[in-house]
């Protein structure tokens, strides 16, 4: 009999010890903050408040002494070296709704995304590379290949002579001009002209005289009102390219002469050298009449330091 008195005592302290524990659970199961619930109110009371932010901006020395600011989430940064990259939309640029984000109204159905009243930017200046406090002793540059001297020679050395055309073509990262050539030939940048250049031979119908003229072509389009398009800005600048073409301007050809000269070359920081070329040339007479097309007079030799197959 006291033993069943000692169970049936252990067996209530159990039970209510089990009892006590759950109301706990539920307290604080009770207790917990209810999750809230985003509203149409919640989403419009945005537009009577003001967004803090804090923002870091770069200053950049570039390799012309130039200092440019970038944001810092634009940037890379490594041990001793670091990148940068921004765009921009020109045109008809496509908008995106606040930070992507997508708000609906109290039925659920898609609203514009409600802006801040205002915005306070906390910013931070940092001298990315110069000065005192610089974080690295970096200044960006591209690396540009080598320009490739005797490539550009052999490619040089025997040319059309032929009147009014464009007689050669050289594509690479370097800019060119000529010192040493006659008046009458002359370098054009073809990256200046959006439709290229072409060469062709005017009749004067007073006179009946004829002269050489290089010039557009004559082109018809609709430009698009929706077009839109993105320019960008990198450290370091992305190595440029550049396409030139020698026109014979005048209307004599140039039958077995040779002539010797200075090629320019330089890189788009300004670094270069000269180059001395001797040029041979020749006027094929059994290809006069096709120098020309639908793209002027031409006959020319070709180089391509970023394509070598293309002038095969």
């Amino acid at each position: 009999m006291i033993l069943s008195c000692k169970f049936t005592s252990v067996s209530l302290i159990c039970l209510l010890f089990c009892l006590f524990a759950c109301t706990n659970d539920e307290n604080r199961i009770h207790n917990a903050e209810p999750a809230k619930e985003k509203t149409a109110e919640n989403k419009v009371s945005i537009t009577d408040s003001t967004l803090y932010r804090h923002v870091t901006i770069l200053r950049i020395k570039d390799y012309y002494g130039n200092i440019s600011e970038w944001h810092e989430s634009d940037c890379k940064i490594a041990d001793s070296t670091f990148s940068c990259y921004k765009s921009e939309c020109i045109g008809n640029c496509p908008t995106f709704s606040l930070a992507g984000l997508l708000c609906t109204d109290s039925n659920g159905d898609d609203i514009a995304c409600p802006e801040y009243k205002d915005t306070i930017n906390d910013t931070t200046y940092k001298n990315l590379n110069f000065g005192e406090d610089a974080l690295l002793h970096y200044i960006p540059v591209a690396n540009i290949p080598a320009f490739d001297k005797e490539a550009v020679k052999k490619a040089l050395s025997n040319l059309s002579g032929n009147y009014c055309s464009q007689i050669f073509q050289i594509r690479s990262n370097y800019s060119i001009d000529a010192i040493g050539l006659p008046k009458s030939f002359s370098w054009k940048n073809r990256n200046d002209y959006d439709w290229g250049l072409e060469a062709y031979v005017k009749s004067d119908e007073k006179t009946n005289e004829s002269k050489c003229e290089v010039r557009e072509p004559l082109v018809l389009y609709n430009p698009d009102a929706n077009a839109y398009w993105y320019i960008s800005w990198s450290l370091p600048e992305k190595i440029q390219n550049y396409t030139y073409e020698l026109f014979n301007e005048s209307m004599d050809s140039y039958r077995d002469t040779t002539i010797t000269w200075k090629l320019v070359y330089k890189d788009q920081y300004g670094r270069g050298d000269t180059l001395d070329i001797t040029t041979k040339f020749k006027v094929d007479d059994s290809k006069a009449d096709t120098t020309k097309s639908y793209f002027g007079r031409r006959e020319y030799g070709c180089y391509d330091a970023l394509d070598s197959k293309r002038c095969k």
